[in-house]
């Protein structure tokens, strides 16, 4: 890959990622501050449609650049890095895949469906899960 096509591909896994916790976090908060109603049920449906895009880009992108670093097995202490981040990515897009769940649920059945569970949990526990993988990538990008 050359070296234009490898900052290319960091640029948009890095954007990405900007995309994902920029917007988990807005959600959060406008799920925390807004009243119940429609609106935050559109805004939490809008980004959804915006998350698995961006998820989307966000594995062809961290497949191209593991491809272009030429990752060391797990043996090593770096390798033992990315084996955890990609742990706690498996453990995220499945907490996202039962959070997309709910919303759409919610946007079938209505705001009662939710009950004790609020949307701004599960955008919080997202946001938090995002810090996590970027603290993980930081320490694989930096030592």
């Amino acid at each position: 890959m050359s070296t234009a096509s490898a900052l290319l591909v960091r640029f948009v896994h890095v954007s990405g990622m900007a995309l994902l916790l920029g917007g988990s976090v807005f959600v959060w908060y406008a799920c925390r501050t807004a009243g119940v109603g429609d609106s935050r049920l559109r805004l939490a449906t809008g980004y959804e449609w915006v998350f698995w895009g961006t998820m989307a880009a966000m594995l062809v992108t961290g497949v191209g650049n593991l491809g272009t670093l030429g990752a060391p097995g797990p043996a090593t202490r770096w390798g033992s890095v990315l084996t955890l981040k990609l742990g706690v990515v498996a453990v995220f897009v499945v907490g996202s895949f039962l959070r997309t769940f709910v919303v759409l649920t919610v946007e079938r059945h209505g705001i009662s469906a939710l009950r004790r569970l609020t949307l701004g949990q599960f955008y919080g526990a997202t946001a938090w899960l995002l810090v996590l993988l970027v603290g993980l990538a930081e320490v694989l990008a930096h030592g």
